[in-house]
Formats: structure tokens, sequence, C-alpha cells
């Protein structure tokens, strides 16, 4: 199966867009659930611990364009490679 490089690219930075602003989200609104759940996906460390600051706006701006295009680039990479691997079966 080949992979239309942009197109996945494309589909998985959309993807981390909308998961950012969902997190973003519960950061302002309900940041100690959102810190008891994520506690789970770092086998227990207790999230809430650790030092707060509020997000700014800029922060969230920063934030959220370099999770999404760093999720494009790296599934960019990831599907050329894996035309290239899939080549040589």
């Amino acid at each position: 199966m080949h992979h239309d490089l942009k197109a996945t690219a494309n589909a998985f930075a959309a993807l981390i867009a909308v998961i950012y602003v969902i997190c973003a989200a519960l950061v302002l609104i309900a940041r100690d659930g959102l810190m008891a759940f994520t506690g789970n996906w770092v086998h227990g460390i207790d999230m809430k611990a650790l030092p707060y600051t509020s997000p700014t706006a800029g922060g969230l701006v920063v934030g959220f364009v370099t999770a999404t295009v760093a999720a494009w680039l790296a599934t960019y990479l990831f599907a050329w490679f894996y035309n290239y691997f899939a080549k040589q079966k």
C-alpha cells in the first residue's frame, strides 16, 4: 500500500491540532481532572505536584503551531519511510 505523503501528514497534523485544542481547554477549565488523568499515562507520577504556571495566549499559540508542525513533519517522514520500505519487498 502506497501512502500519499502530504495527505497522511495533513490528516495526522489535523488530529494533533484538535487534540491540542482539547487539552488546552481542559488545562484552562479542569486542570485537576486532566492532571489526574494524565498521571495514569506516566505510570502514576503525581502531575499535580509539578509547579504550575497559567498558560498565556502567546504560549498556547506557539504550542499549537509547533505541535502541529512537528506532527506534520514526523508523519510525512514516517509515510516516506513506509513507502520506501514497502517497495523493498
